[in-house]
């Protein structure tokens, strides 16, 4: 796709708080266009995040509706954030656009929540449990295929061993821990990963128990990023069978905040919960 056309969560961002800026600043399309130096077809598309701006261009822009500084750096951020190459670029190819986006938002994510209702967070997953994950995809992928996706998957785990770790906080259904990936010895492999996983100072999981009903706050499996600190853009991914949803509606996202919060209350605690993970373990 041309630089005219793709749209990333980061150009849409910048492109809502312009055309909310300029609403603010009582112009039209055609005045701001004017005043801009751009036609109204153009800052149109700015706004609707499928046109790409030069840093220098965004920097005209927000210098012309006077932006407060700290606004201004946000902006200036998400914008470098967008152009910047990454590993996420070799697998063009094989996944949609939307999961490279969530690749590039998870690679400058300064903290992820996320709760799994079915699977172990690709986050947190084993390459065997991995590759039996793929294996059971519709339609049924070629080896060598599936090597690339298990890979492309492991490489989104960087942003947990770098020296500043993104921060992780998770919470797993035991229906989760308790379905069989790929065989026992899979599971019990990806069980102890976990384990491991949840003693990181930057990662707190948590376990939402079978005999728990947590009510009105169990919306089902999702991953909320936030980018920045303090945070300048947020976003709900959630998956469905045939690709991936992104919410970027701020109300959206202040919903999710409130449902993990009220999760994580039902859900057990840090150290009950690894003693759920090692009973599970004896058993499987």
């Amino acid at each position: 796709m041309s630089e005219a056309t793709l749209s990333t969560t980061r150009r849409r961002k910048i492109g809502r708080v312009l055309r909310q800026l300029r609403e603010e600043s009582g112009y039209t399309l055609k005045t701001a266009g004017s005043r801009l130096e751009r036609s109204p077809s153009s800052l149109s598309q700015i706004e609707n995040g499928v046109q790409w701006l030069r840093l220098r261009d965004l920097g005209f822009i927000l210098d012309r509706y006077n932006v407060p500084t700290d606004l201004r750096a946000a902006l200036m951020t998400l914008a470098e954030q967008d152009r910047q190459p990454g590993w996420w670029d070799a697998y063009k190819d094989l996944v949609t656009p939307e999961a490279l986006d969530r690749a590039s938002l998870e690679h400058d994510a300064s903290r992820i929540i996320s709760t799994e209702t079915t699977f172990i967070p690709g986050l947190l997953q084993t390459e065997s449990y991995a590759r039996a994950v793929n294996f059971t995809r519709v339609p049924v992928r070629p080896d060598d295929v599936i090597d690339r996706y298990v890979a492309f998957r492991l490489a989104r785990q960087k942003i947990l061993r770098r020296d500043r770790p993104t921060s992780l906080e998770v919470v797993l259904d035991e229906a989760v821990l308790r379905r069989i990936r790929g065989g026992r010895q899979v599971m019990r492999s990806q069980l102890r990963r976990l384990l491991n996983e949840s003693e990181q100072e930057h990662v707190l999981l948590q376990v939402l128990p079978l005999s728990v009903d947590p009510g009105p706050a169990y919306v089902g499996q999702f991953q909320l990023t936030e980018l920045g600190n303090p945070t300048i853009l947020s976003t709900v991914l959630t998956d469905h069978f045939t690709g991936q949803w992104i919410l970027e509606d701020d109300k959206d996202i202040y919903q999710y905040h409130e449902k993990f919060t009220d999760l994580r209350t039902s859900a057990l605690p840090e150290s009950p919960s690894r003693e759920l993970i090692n009973r599970i373990i004896s058993e499987t």
